[in-house]
This record gives structure tokens, C-alpha cells and sequence, in this order.
């Protein structure tokens, strides 16, 4: 086994993927982990990086939500979490009101 594979086995990998087909592909969703900036996803992106085993804080938000989760990892695994910006309670409302307010300017 080479050195690079042996120290792979000793880490653990995590994956932030915005796939979803509901996402509204509005606004760029900021990533933390543990206290450092990640990436800052757009649509159909996604992110992978190597941390080491153990416990960790993942920080997602849009500018106006927010959420973290709390998690472990052993050795050699693989965690895969999916984000998405969709569509809440208001949002229907507000497009249709911006919708008119642009039909009433022209």
C-alpha cells in the first residue's frame, strides 16, 4: 500500500452537493465548516473535501436562513449532505407582487 493510500484510510471525506431539481436556483447558498469558509454554492454545484475523523459543524445559509448541523466521522467515510434553496410559504406571493409592480412600470 503506498503512503498516499495509507493516509487516505486515516482521513474521512465530506461532500456538500445543491442538485436538487426543487431548488429554486436563486440567491448562493455560504458554506462553513467548522468555522472556515467552505465554498458558496450556486445551482447544480457541489463540494468535497478531506477532513480528518472526529466531530464536525456544518454551516449552510442563503443570507437570510440559516442552519448547522452536528456531526461524526470515522476513518475512511465518505458523509454526503444535499442543500437546496426552495420555495417557502412567501415566496409565491412575493414573485406575483413583483410581477405586477414590473407589468405597471412598463
Amino acid at each position: 500500500m503506498s503512503t498516499e493510500a495509507a493516509a487516505a484510510m486515516h482521513k474521512a471525506r465530506v461532500t456538500v452537493l445543491r442538485q436538487s431539481k426543487n431548488d429554486m436556483g436563486q440567491r448562493e447558498i455560504f458554506l462553513a465548516l467548522d468555522g472556515k469558509d467552505l465554498a458558496i454554492l450556486r445551482h447544480e454545484e457541489g463540494v468535497t473535501t478531506e477532513v480528518s475523523p472526529g466531530a464536525h459543524r456544518l454551516r449552510a445559509h442563503n443570507t437570510l436562513f440559516w442552519k448547522t448541523l452536528e456531526f461524526d466521522v470515522k476513518p475512511g467515510e465518505h458523509a454526503r449532505f444535499h442543500v437546496a434553496n426552495g420555495a417557502g410559504w412567501g415566496t409565491y406571493s412575493l414573485m406575483g407582487w413583483i410581477g405586477c409592480e414590473k407589468r405597471c412600470v412598463n
